[in-house]
């Protein structure tokens, strides 16, 4: 049997910055043994190989996804699509909870994912009074596109014990209408308290939606991934489970998240890295305000049409700063979410102080998202060694809130890999799924062409080259969890992670890059996804 998997005829990008550019590449017990010419590296592998003739084909490292959410991901496929298109109303959505309660007994939640009223024709969020007349039983929970704010309907609201006399809850807020009754609609940890009635998923639910999730993702080139949020023992348990049996998909970091994880593990003695190449614990995860589409994520100054609105806090600034300081003094990566320029400030402040409390070397702290900038903060993330993940699939398809929300001028550097790459700044791409596609190719063309789904450009300025972005995909993913030595790059003894899309990627128009398939998907040197 072939112990060597040999790729030739080629446009191979392999991120090496000695080596940037072969048309072969062959792998032998899961790590690349040989990269540059078809001649060459046919001589390396030797008499024994399988081949793969790549006819002109692009190859690229495997691709790496900074930040999602597999097992929303893996759930997100079975739970109720409000995505626009299909739906373009409000009653389209309803009409989807109607059929739902068809098949389910009035126990069972009916949970949807993905509705943005800034690209619904009404203009306007679902509130419960649509949402009882056709379940007024079933308990129902619609989350939009976010996932920081949710519509649930009065059945849900009881569950979770919310009233007119509910006070809102610190970082969150319940919508009321004029008489003071809740609409429904929950923001941040106001969502989290009708969460929180929620039955827990089980470990083979859990499991289940990984392994369904990770195949999602090889079909779209991606082999490594970071879970976003890890707040319960199950879901760990899940991704050992996958783990020990061998059938975890994707190569996985898991972001643990503060109050529920961080004691556990501390006590135990964990700290981010613990794991192989499959399965590793990454940073300690925390929250510091919401969403631009929501209107949660706190800003400097108010939202356009909103002059009192500058978005919320999830937590008092004092209590973030101390729990920065707490987990990078137990020698933890940390990752916390933060869009708005207010909230980036506070993070960066955070991880200044507890540098100088306690420095290390090289700690790598994260801001996830890091979506409305300017050169003050980026000249601090750049002394701080910080890393950005930016969602480069927002733009794409969320365009229109960011405009909406926040006006042009703060919307033109959002998610600017000039920017961060004129202040030296590693930045790693990310979808955020099932926040948006796990297609990431429509990260690349986003990129490249600052374009949302209709042709409408913002920040035309911070387009970046098709090498340039695939970097932001691959290499500095690796970066970003400390394992530039291991993957992100085709290089002899790096793992055998590579992406073939079906046709050589850089002779496209750059609009029509994110309808490209991937053909193979290959980790450890081994085929694991072939498009058929």
């Amino acid at each position: 049997m072939p112990d060597t998997l040999l790729l030739y005829n080629g446009h191979i990008v392999t991120m090496d910055r000695s080596n940037p550019h072969a048309t072969s590449v062959a792998m032998r017990d899961g790590t690349v043994i040989a990269v540059g010419s078809d001649n060459d590296v046919r001589q390396a592998a030797g008499p024994n190989f399988e081949s793969i003739d790549l006819q002109g084909r692009t190859a690229t490292p495997g691709l790496n996804d900074a930040h999602a959410h597999p097992i929303g991901v893996g759930f997100g496929l079975t739970d109720l699509n409000l995505a626009t298109p299909p739906n373009q109303r409000v009653t389209d959505i309803v009409s989807l909870v109607a059929t739902a309660t068809r098949d389910r007994s009035p126990d069972r939640w009916i949970v949807g994912r993905g509705y943005d009223q800034a690209r619904l024709e009404d203009q306007r969020h679902p509130t419960r009074r649509d949402l009882d007349p056709v379940a007024p039983n079933h308990p129902v929970l619609l989350l939009r596109a976010c996932h920081h704010i949710g519509v649930a309907n009065s059945a849900a609201l009881l569950r979770a014990g919310i009233t007119a006399g509910t006070p809102d809850p610190d970082g969150g807020s319940i919508d009321r209408d004029d008489h003071g009754e809740p609409t429904g609609l929950l923001r941040e940890s106001a969502l989290e308290q009708l969460r929180s009635v929620m039955p827990e998923p089980s470990e083979d639910d859990y499991a289940t939606a990984v392994e369904r999730a990770g195949h999602t993702f090889l079909a779209h080139g991606v082999t490594s991934v970071a879970e976003a949020v890890v707040s319960s023992p199950r879901q760990v348990a899940a991704y050992q489970s996958l783990w020990q049996r061998g059938r975890l998909p994707v190569r996985t970091s898991l972001m643990l998240t503060y109050d529920e994880m961080l004691e556990p593990a501390a006590t135990i003695g964990f700290r981010t890295g613990f794991g192989d190449d499959r399965l590793k614990l990454g940073p300690i995860k925390l929250f510091s305000d919401g969403s631009i589409g929501g209107r949660t994520a706190r800003m400097r100054h108010p939202y356009e049409s909103d002059a009192d609105n500058v978005g919320l806090w999830m937590m008092e600034p004092d209590e973030l700063k101390q729990k920065i300081l707490r987990a990078h003094q137990l020698g933890f990566q940390l990752a916390i979410h933060a869009i708005g320029d207010a909230a980036i400030d506070l993070v960066l402040d955070g991880y200044e102080t507890a540098q100088q409390a306690s420095p290390r070397d090289d700690a790598r702290h994260r801001i996830e998202h890091c979506s409305i900038v300017d050169d003050g903060i980026l000249a601090r993330i750049a002394a701080l060694g910080v890393i950005p993940i930016p969602g480069t699939s927002f733009l794409y398809y969320f365009r229109d809130a960011y405009l909406q929300n926040l006006g042009e001028d703060r919307s033109r550097h959002a998610y600017g890999l000039v920017s961060f790459a004129r202040h030296g700044i590693t930045a790693a791409a990310s979808t955020d799924a099932p926040v948006v596609s796990p297609r990431a190719t429509i990260g690349l063309q986003t990129m490249i062409t600052r374009r949302d789904e209709t042709g409408h450009a913002v920040g035309l300025e911070e387009a970046v080259s098709l090498d340039d972005a695939l970097r932001a995909y691959t290499a500095n993913g690796a970066y970003a969890t400390f394992d530039e030595h291991r993957k992100g790059m085709l290089a002899p003894g790096l793992l055998g992670d590579v992406t073939v899309f079906e046709t050589n990627i850089h002779d496209l128009e750059p609009e029509h890059l994110g309808q490209v398939n991937v053909d193979f998907t290959i980790t450890d040197g081994l085929v694991v996804y072939e498009r058929h």
